[in-house]
Protein backbone atom coordinates (compact mmCIF):
# COMPACT_ATOMS: atom_id res chain seq x y z
CA UNK A 1 0.00 0.00 0.00
CA UNK A 2 1.25 3.28 -1.16
CA UNK A 3 0.19 5.63 2.00
CA UNK A 4 2.12 3.59 5.06
CA UNK A 5 4.37 6.08 6.94
CA UNK A 6 6.66 8.30 5.22
CA UNK A 7 6.81 7.60 1.34
CA UNK A 8 9.52 9.60 0.66
CA UNK A 9 11.29 12.87 1.50
CA UNK A 10 12.64 15.42 -0.73
CA UNK A 11 14.50 18.20 0.96
CA UNK A 12 14.18 21.39 -1.76
CA UNK A 13 16.51 23.63 0.40
CA UNK A 14 16.45 27.32 1.67
CA UNK A 15 14.12 29.66 -0.51
CA UNK A 16 12.09 27.29 -1.69
CA UNK A 17 8.35 27.05 -1.22
CA UNK A 18 6.81 25.66 2.11
CA UNK A 19 3.96 24.98 3.56
CA UNK A 20 1.41 21.97 2.89
CA UNK A 21 -0.64 21.10 -0.40
CA UNK A 22 -3.94 19.11 0.14
CA UNK A 23 -4.23 16.65 -3.00
CA UNK A 24 -5.47 13.15 -3.86
CA UNK A 25 -3.18 10.36 -4.68
CA UNK A 26 -3.67 6.96 -5.73
CA UNK A 27 -3.11 3.90 -8.48
CA UNK A 28 -6.70 4.42 -10.09
CA UNK A 29 -9.88 6.24 -9.48
CA UNK A 30 -11.34 3.83 -7.27
CA UNK A 31 -8.11 4.35 -4.35
CA UNK A 32 -7.87 7.94 -4.62
CA UNK A 33 -7.03 9.09 -1.18
CA UNK A 34 -7.18 12.77 0.37
CA UNK A 35 -3.40 13.43 1.31
CA UNK A 36 -1.36 16.30 2.63
CA UNK A 37 2.37 16.87 1.81
CA UNK A 38 5.00 19.19 3.63
CA UNK A 39 5.95 21.27 0.87
CA UNK A 40 9.55 21.62 2.04
CA UNK A 41 10.34 17.96 2.87
CA UNK A 42 8.24 16.38 0.83
CA UNK A 43 6.93 14.18 4.53
CA UNK A 44 2.86 13.15 3.31
CA UNK A 45 0.33 11.31 5.53
CA UNK A 46 -3.25 10.36 3.78
CA UNK A 47 -5.62 12.22 5.51
CA UNK A 48 -9.29 10.86 3.38
CA UNK A 49 -10.74 7.41 3.45
CA UNK A 50 -9.65 6.73 -0.35
CA UNK A 51 -12.65 5.82 -1.70
CA UNK A 52 -12.83 7.74 -5.00
CA UNK A 53 -11.40 10.87 -2.97
CA UNK A 54 -11.72 14.27 -4.77
CA UNK A 55 -11.99 17.98 -4.82
CA UNK A 56 -9.79 19.22 -1.68
CA UNK A 57 -10.88 22.82 -0.38
CA UNK A 58 -9.01 24.00 3.12
CA UNK A 59 -11.11 26.48 5.21
CA UNK A 60 -9.89 30.19 5.33
CA UNK A 61 -7.61 29.27 8.16
CA UNK A 62 -6.21 26.16 7.38
CA UNK A 63 -8.08 24.39 10.06
CA UNK A 64 -9.93 22.04 8.77
CA UNK A 65 -9.61 20.11 5.12
CA UNK A 66 -12.98 19.93 3.55
CA UNK A 67 -13.01 16.87 0.44
CA UNK A 68 -15.69 14.36 -1.16
CA UNK A 69 -15.66 11.36 -0.43
CA UNK A 70 -17.78 7.86 -0.05
CA UNK A 71 -18.70 7.04 2.92
CA UNK A 72 -19.12 3.17 3.81
CA UNK A 73 -23.21 2.13 2.20
CA UNK A 74 -23.40 5.61 0.73
CA UNK A 75 -23.03 7.35 -2.58
CA UNK A 76 -21.33 11.00 -2.14
CA UNK A 77 -20.31 12.79 0.56
CA UNK A 78 -18.46 16.08 2.12
CA UNK A 79 -15.97 14.68 4.50
CA UNK A 80 -14.02 17.29 7.00
CA UNK A 81 -10.59 16.41 8.32
CA UNK A 82 -8.04 18.03 10.54
CA UNK A 83 -4.78 18.62 8.62
CA UNK A 84 -2.81 15.94 10.79
CA UNK A 85 -5.85 13.09 9.78
CA UNK A 86 -7.88 13.69 12.80
CA UNK A 87 -11.14 14.52 13.33
CA UNK A 88 -12.28 12.47 9.71
CA UNK A 89 -16.17 12.53 9.55
CA UNK A 90 -18.82 12.73 6.92
CA UNK A 91 -21.55 15.74 6.90
CA UNK A 92 -24.91 14.68 7.43
CA UNK A 93 -26.71 15.14 3.99
CA UNK A 94 -30.25 15.39 2.51
CA UNK A 95 -29.74 14.16 -0.52
CA UNK A 96 -27.37 10.84 -2.14
CA UNK A 97 -24.72 12.44 -4.35
CA UNK A 98 -22.69 15.75 -2.81
CA UNK A 99 -19.68 17.18 -4.96
CA UNK A 100 -17.43 20.29 -5.34
CA UNK A 101 -17.26 21.79 -1.67
CA UNK A 102 -16.71 25.19 -1.10
CA UNK A 103 -15.90 27.66 1.94
CA UNK A 104 -17.47 31.02 2.28
CA UNK A 105 -15.14 33.67 3.29
CA UNK A 106 -15.85 33.48 7.02
CA UNK A 107 -14.91 29.46 7.32
CA UNK A 108 -18.68 29.24 8.88
CA UNK A 109 -20.24 27.99 5.75
CA UNK A 110 -19.36 24.79 3.21
CA UNK A 111 -21.56 25.34 -0.31
CA UNK A 112 -21.77 22.28 -2.60
CA UNK A 113 -23.56 20.38 -5.60
CA UNK A 114 -25.99 17.88 -4.17
CA UNK A 115 -28.23 15.92 -6.18
CA UNK A 116 -30.13 12.46 -5.65
CA UNK A 117 -30.26 9.82 -9.02
CA UNK A 118 -34.24 11.08 -9.77
CA UNK A 119 -33.69 14.75 -8.99
CA UNK A 120 -31.99 17.61 -10.66
CA UNK A 121 -29.04 19.10 -8.81
CA UNK A 122 -29.20 21.96 -6.73
CA UNK A 123 -26.52 23.94 -3.93
CA UNK A 124 -26.90 23.43 -0.62
CA UNK A 125 -25.33 25.29 1.88
CA UNK A 126 -23.81 23.67 5.55
CA UNK A 127 -23.19 25.62 8.46
CA UNK A 128 -20.49 23.83 9.77
CA UNK A 129 -21.29 25.95 13.50
CA UNK A 130 -25.09 25.06 14.15
CA UNK A 131 -24.65 21.69 12.10
CA UNK A 132 -27.50 22.43 9.37
CA UNK A 133 -28.16 22.21 5.76
CA UNK A 134 -30.24 24.65 4.10
CA UNK A 135 -30.59 24.54 0.38
CA UNK A 136 -30.14 28.06 -1.65
CA UNK A 137 -31.53 29.12 -5.15
CA UNK A 138 -34.94 26.93 -5.23
CA UNK A 139 -35.89 24.38 -7.27
CA UNK A 140 -36.95 25.91 -10.44
CA UNK A 141 -33.09 26.07 -11.90
CA UNK A 142 -30.65 22.96 -12.03
CA UNK A 143 -27.49 24.28 -10.32
CA UNK A 144 -24.25 23.12 -9.84
CA UNK A 145 -20.36 24.20 -9.12
CA UNK A 146 -20.99 27.12 -6.31
CA UNK A 147 -18.10 29.65 -5.58
CA UNK A 148 -18.61 32.14 -2.73
CA UNK A 149 -18.26 36.04 -2.96
CA UNK A 150 -16.74 38.11 -0.68
CA UNK A 151 -20.03 38.75 1.38
CA UNK A 152 -21.10 35.97 1.49
CA UNK A 153 -23.39 35.25 -1.68
CA UNK A 154 -23.21 32.16 -3.57
CA UNK A 155 -22.43 32.09 -7.40
CA UNK A 156 -23.23 29.40 -9.31
CA UNK A 157 -23.62 28.03 -12.56
CA UNK A 158 -27.20 26.54 -14.00
CA UNK A 159 -28.27 24.41 -16.71
CA UNK A 160 -30.64 26.54 -18.69
CA UNK A 161 -32.16 26.31 -22.18
CA UNK A 162 -33.98 23.21 -24.07
CA UNK A 163 -33.48 19.69 -23.87
CA UNK A 164 -32.16 19.63 -27.64
CA UNK A 165 -29.78 22.69 -26.58
CA UNK A 166 -28.83 22.59 -23.25
CA UNK A 167 -26.57 26.04 -21.94
CA UNK A 168 -24.91 27.26 -18.81
CA UNK A 169 -24.80 30.62 -16.86
CA UNK A 170 -24.18 32.12 -13.85
CA UNK A 171 -26.31 32.65 -11.04
CA UNK A 172 -26.19 34.23 -8.16
CA UNK A 173 -28.25 32.64 -4.93
CA UNK A 174 -30.13 33.65 -2.26
CA UNK A 175 -31.88 30.69 -0.09
CA UNK A 176 -34.96 30.78 -1.80
CA UNK A 177 -34.16 31.80 -5.58
CA UNK A 178 -31.67 31.92 -8.43
CA UNK A 179 -31.03 35.09 -10.33
CA UNK A 180 -29.24 35.23 -13.61
CA UNK A 181 -25.97 37.80 -13.06
CA UNK A 182 -26.21 38.62 -16.82
CA UNK A 183 -29.74 39.72 -18.67
CA UNK A 184 -31.50 37.58 -20.52
CA UNK A 185 -31.38 39.60 -23.28
CA UNK A 186 -27.73 39.71 -23.61
CA UNK A 187 -27.20 36.03 -22.69
CA UNK A 188 -25.42 34.56 -25.89
CA UNK A 189 -22.56 32.58 -24.59
CA UNK A 190 -22.02 29.32 -22.70
CA UNK A 191 -19.99 30.19 -19.03
CA UNK A 192 -18.31 28.00 -16.49
CA UNK A 193 -16.04 28.06 -13.80
CA UNK A 194 -17.27 31.41 -11.85
CA UNK A 195 -14.19 32.60 -9.05
CA UNK A 196 -15.15 35.11 -7.24
CA UNK A 197 -12.46 37.42 -6.26
CA UNK A 198 -10.40 37.30 -2.46
CA UNK A 199 -11.83 41.03 -2.01
CA UNK A 200 -15.20 40.92 -3.84
CA UNK A 201 -14.66 43.43 -6.35
CA UNK A 202 -14.63 41.33 -9.36
CA UNK A 203 -15.43 37.98 -10.82
CA UNK A 204 -13.66 35.57 -13.03
CA UNK A 205 -15.10 32.81 -15.13
CA UNK A 206 -15.14 30.93 -18.72
CA UNK A 207 -16.73 31.82 -21.66
CA UNK A 208 -16.92 31.00 -25.40
CA UNK A 209 -17.45 34.63 -26.17
CA UNK A 210 -15.28 35.33 -28.88
CA UNK A 211 -15.42 31.62 -30.57
CA UNK A 212 -13.61 29.68 -27.93
CA UNK A 213 -12.79 29.15 -24.45
CA UNK A 214 -11.59 32.64 -23.06
CA UNK A 215 -11.01 33.60 -19.52
CA UNK A 216 -13.23 36.60 -18.51
CA UNK A 217 -13.15 38.91 -15.63
CA UNK A 218 -16.71 41.34 -14.63
CA UNK A 219 -16.82 44.03 -12.46
CA UNK A 220 -19.89 46.25 -12.07
CA UNK A 221 -18.13 48.88 -14.25
CA UNK A 222 -16.38 46.68 -17.26
CA UNK A 223 -16.31 43.21 -19.15
CA UNK A 224 -13.36 41.90 -20.45
CA UNK A 225 -11.56 38.62 -22.19
CA UNK A 226 -8.03 38.83 -20.17
CA UNK A 227 -6.86 35.69 -21.68
CA UNK A 228 -7.58 36.39 -25.45
CA UNK A 229 -6.37 33.55 -27.50
CA UNK A 230 -7.01 31.13 -30.15
CA UNK A 231 -6.40 27.87 -28.16
CA UNK A 232 -8.95 27.23 -25.22
CA UNK A 233 -8.62 28.79 -22.04
CA UNK A 234 -10.03 27.71 -18.56
CA UNK A 235 -10.08 27.30 -15.08
CA UNK A 236 -8.74 30.71 -13.52
CA UNK A 237 -7.86 30.71 -10.65
CA UNK A 238 -7.21 34.35 -8.42
CA UNK A 239 -3.91 35.08 -6.28
CA UNK A 240 -4.46 35.31 -2.97
CA UNK A 241 -3.89 39.08 -3.40
CA UNK A 242 -6.32 39.01 -5.95
CA UNK A 243 -4.22 41.21 -8.86
CA UNK A 244 -3.71 37.93 -10.98
CA UNK A 245 -5.32 35.05 -12.47
CA UNK A 246 -3.87 31.75 -12.86
CA UNK A 247 -5.54 29.26 -15.69
CA UNK A 248 -4.97 26.69 -18.08
CA UNK A 249 -4.58 26.75 -21.75
CA UNK A 250 -3.94 24.93 -24.89
CA UNK A 251 -1.68 28.04 -26.53
CA UNK A 252 1.17 25.65 -27.06
CA UNK A 253 -1.11 22.12 -28.52
CA UNK A 254 -1.02 21.02 -24.96
CA UNK A 255 -2.41 21.65 -21.61
CA UNK A 256 -0.62 24.47 -19.39
CA UNK A 257 -0.33 26.45 -16.83
CA UNK A 258 0.03 30.03 -17.24
CA UNK A 259 -1.01 33.65 -15.36
CA UNK A 260 -2.34 37.13 -16.36
CA UNK A 261 -2.24 40.62 -14.82
CA UNK A 262 -6.00 41.43 -15.62
CA UNK A 263 -5.97 44.98 -15.89
CA UNK A 264 -3.21 44.72 -18.96
CA UNK A 265 -3.83 41.28 -20.07
CA UNK A 266 -0.82 40.63 -19.80
CA UNK A 267 -0.06 36.80 -19.86
CA UNK A 268 3.28 34.81 -18.71
CA UNK A 269 4.13 31.17 -19.10
CA UNK A 270 4.23 29.56 -16.14
CA UNK A 271 4.72 25.65 -16.97
CA UNK A 272 4.04 25.03 -20.40
CA UNK A 273 5.53 22.19 -23.41
CA UNK A 274 4.91 20.31 -26.18
CA UNK A 275 5.65 17.15 -24.44
CA UNK A 276 3.34 17.22 -21.40
CA UNK A 277 0.33 18.42 -20.00
CA UNK A 278 0.50 20.88 -16.45
CA UNK A 279 -3.18 21.83 -15.19
CA UNK A 280 -4.44 22.62 -11.60
CA UNK A 281 -2.55 26.05 -10.82
CA UNK A 282 -2.94 26.70 -6.74
CA UNK A 283 -1.02 29.56 -5.51
CA UNK A 284 0.86 29.59 -2.41
CA UNK A 285 -0.53 32.05 0.00
CA UNK A 286 2.26 34.56 -0.12
CA UNK A 287 1.48 34.48 -3.96
CA UNK A 288 4.90 33.80 -5.14
CA UNK A 289 4.78 30.17 -6.30
CA UNK A 290 2.62 28.08 -8.36
CA UNK A 291 1.68 24.42 -7.43
CA UNK A 292 -0.12 22.17 -10.11
CA UNK A 293 0.26 18.67 -11.60
CA UNK A 294 1.82 17.48 -14.32
CA UNK A 295 3.17 14.09 -16.27
CA UNK A 296 6.58 15.75 -17.89
CA UNK A 297 7.97 12.84 -16.13
CA UNK A 298 5.91 10.08 -17.23
CA UNK A 299 2.94 10.32 -14.37
CA UNK A 300 0.61 13.16 -12.94
CA UNK A 301 2.93 14.49 -9.92
CA UNK A 302 2.98 17.70 -8.01
CA UNK A 303 5.18 20.34 -9.10
CA UNK A 304 5.84 24.31 -7.84
CA UNK A 305 7.01 26.99 -10.19
CA UNK A 306 8.70 30.08 -8.16
CA UNK A 307 7.20 33.41 -10.16
CA UNK A 308 10.22 35.48 -8.71
CA UNK A 309 13.21 33.28 -10.76
CA UNK A 310 11.19 30.49 -12.81
CA UNK A 311 12.65 27.70 -10.74
CA UNK A 312 10.76 24.59 -10.51
CA UNK A 313 10.54 22.29 -7.43
CA UNK A 314 9.67 18.83 -7.84
CA UNK A 315 7.08 18.10 -4.39
CA UNK A 316 5.37 14.57 -4.64
CA UNK A 317 7.58 11.51 -6.49
CA UNK A 318 5.84 8.46 -5.81
CA UNK A 319 4.22 4.86 -7.44
CA UNK A 320 1.01 6.83 -7.07
CA UNK A 321 -0.92 9.29 -9.65
CA UNK A 322 -1.63 13.00 -7.75
CA UNK A 323 -4.30 15.32 -8.69
CA UNK A 324 -6.12 18.62 -7.61
CA UNK A 325 -3.29 20.57 -5.46
CA UNK A 326 -4.94 22.99 -2.50
CA UNK A 327 -2.25 25.27 -0.88
CA UNK A 328 -2.70 24.85 2.93
CA UNK A 329 -3.83 28.82 3.88
CA UNK A 330 -0.37 29.80 5.82
CA UNK A 331 0.53 31.63 9.28
CA UNK A 332 -2.64 29.63 10.89
CA UNK A 333 -1.65 27.69 14.29
CA UNK A 334 -1.91 23.66 13.68
CA UNK A 335 -4.69 22.24 15.82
Amino acid sequence: MFFQGILFAIVLGAGGPSGQLAYVSGTEQEDLAACVVDVATGVLRRVGPGRRDAAPAWSPDGQWLAFESEPEGGKRSIFLVREDGSELHALPHAREWNSQPRWSSDGRMLAYTAEDDDAKPGIMVYDVRANTETRWGGTEVPLMRPTWLKNLAIVAIGLTGTAEAVSTDMFRLDPSSATKLVPATLQRYTEWAVEGHPKGKRIAYESNDGGDREIFVASELSLKDVSNHRGADWNPVWSPDGQWLAFESFRTGRRGVYRVFPDTQRVYEVAAAETSDNWSPTWSPDGQWIAYVSDRDGQPELYATSLVDGETKRITDSAALEYAPAWRPEGRAKK
